[in-house]
């Protein structure tokens, strides 16, 4: 049993990083992890600073199955409140794994509209590890910021940073949630077609550079790609837009682990 459970631990190491996870949702799935300019309801973790900038209140649910692995799937909701005046409020809650080892993370955002191009967000986010066979638990919480700049109508530069307060999860080699900063951009080619491109660095790992475009097909139809250089994987999906509902599908593929696939609806009110 304990070298299931180690088993699983270096699984999740090796697909993102333990407790902090990169982005949510399957549209920045299907894009390679990019989301730092895209203001939907996700951004209420994937970037406090852009959801400031989301324009209606909005309820979102996302699946995740990493490498085909039961065990190692994930459930996502967000909710953002978009009130008339004043800035948006949010909510997420994700939870991983099964129930020899699972994490827990949640969190609360308040992100604001400071300029017509400006906006910034502020997140307090909780972190629960639970290990099954008396190996104990540990629950602990963190910040993020995120900034977002549009300078023209057609780019948008995004910043997000998690864990600036360095949160300590284990007294145990100074064993500490990651720190990581990133740095995006967001260029639309035309009225039909966007590109991304992001820099992500934690305090220990290379710098990952991810790149993300997105085709509107159909007026109802959108289909993405995407790829990360570490770890490399390359990323496609596809999104349906039916007035107020969106449903997005996406699937990355790891040249050793192999096909992690996500599904996730989202209804604006």
């Amino acid at each position: 049993m304990r070298s299931l459970i180690l088993f699983l631990f270096l699984f999740a190491w090796l697909s993102g990083k333990a407790q902090v996870h990169p982005q949510l949702g399957a549209r920045s799935y299907g894009m390679g992890n990019t989301s730092l300019c895209a203001n939907d309801v996700w951004s209420v973790y994937n970037n406090p600073g852009a959801f400031g900038l989301m324009e209606k209140t909005s309820l979102a649910a996302n699946a995740e199955n990493r490498f085909l692995i039961k065990q190692l799937s994930s459930q996502a909701l967000a909710f953002g409140f978009h009130p008339s005046k004043g800035g948006n409020m949010g909510v997420h809650f994700q939870q991983y794994g099964f129930e020899l080892y699972r994490e827990l993370n949640g969190g609360f955002t308040y992100g604001m509209k400071l300029f017509d191009n400006f906006s910034a967000g502020v997140a307090i986010n909780y972190h629960g590890v639970f290990l099954a066979e008396n190996y104990g638990s540990k629950n602990t919480a963190s910040a993020a910021v995120g900034l977002l700049y549009a300078p023209t109508k057609n780019l948008k530069i995004g910043m997000r940073a998690t864990n600036i307060s360095r949160t300590r999860l284990a007294e145990f080699n100074d064993e500490r949630l990651p720190t990581v900063f990133g740095l995006g951009m967001q260029y639309q080619i035309s009225k039909k077609a966007v590109c991304t491109v992001e820099a992500e660095k934690d305090l220990t790992n290379p710098i990952n550079i991810k790149g993300g475009l997105e085709i509107q097909a159909h007026e109802i139809f959108d289909v993405r790609l995407g790829v990360n250089s570490y770890p490399f994987l390359t990323s496609f999906g596809f999104g349906l837009n039916l007035k107020n509902f969106q449903f997005d599908a996406a699937a990355q593929w790891h040249s050793y682990l192999g096909l992690s696939p996500s599904f996730g609806l989202l209804y604006s009110f």
